[in-house]
């Protein structure tokens, strides 16, 4: 009996390399038809992000005015091929890739799938900012995040079907909606 809860716990290692479960994660939030989980983890923080579309879902860490200045983790499964993009909103309405900005792609194991007409991507970041265009997140406090989902296309500059703004304690998984 222990040999084959051994094999399983290795199939299980193999089929979901490095990711975590949804039941995994120590918080989570959810609103309208998106969850956001995640855990913090000493200096990184692992995150998920779920929702009822066929197209992007996203994460705006710090916006100042609507969306600009906030530091935006973007991603979409198409084919079977999960993008996850760390952006940056450079304009009110409207983000940049960091690459494109002259910065990196700070996002750390992404995974995604889409099934049943929803998506759900994974990702790991670090909590502190890495370059001008990151922000970061507060593991003792509040911090004022966006979440979003896009209609049923994969576009990063697709509009959004949902959106909203909420301050969260990562370190608690409070969570106060604001927009």
């Amino acid at each position: 009996m222990v040999q084959k809860i051994k094999w399983l716990i290795l199939a299980a290692v193999i089929v979901f390399p490095g990711g975590l479960f949804a039941s995994d994660y120590a918080h989570k939030l959810a609103a309208d038809d998106i969850t956001v989980s995640w855990t913090l983890d000493q200096d990184k923080i692992h995150m998920q992000l779920s929702a009822s579309t066929t197209g992007w879902v996203s994460i705006g860490i710090d916006p100042e005015d609507a969306m600009g200045g906030a530091d935006i983790i973007i991603g979409a499964v198409k084919n079977d091929k999960v993008r996850i993009e760390d952006h940056f909103a450079d304009r009110n309405r409207g983000h940049s890739a960091d690459e494109k900005l002259g910065g990196n792609n700070h996002v750390m194991n992404p995974e995604g799938s889409e099934a049943d007409g929803v998506t759900t991507i994974s990702f790991t970041r670090s909590v502190d900012a890495a370059e001008k265009w990151d922000k970061p997140i507060n593991t003792s406090g509040k911090t004022r995040v966006m979440i979003a989902y896009g209609t049923g296309r994969d576009s990063f500059i697709s509009a959004h079907r949902y959106r909203a703004v909420f301050d969260i304690d990562f370190s608690t998984g409070e969570a106060v909606q604001i927009k």
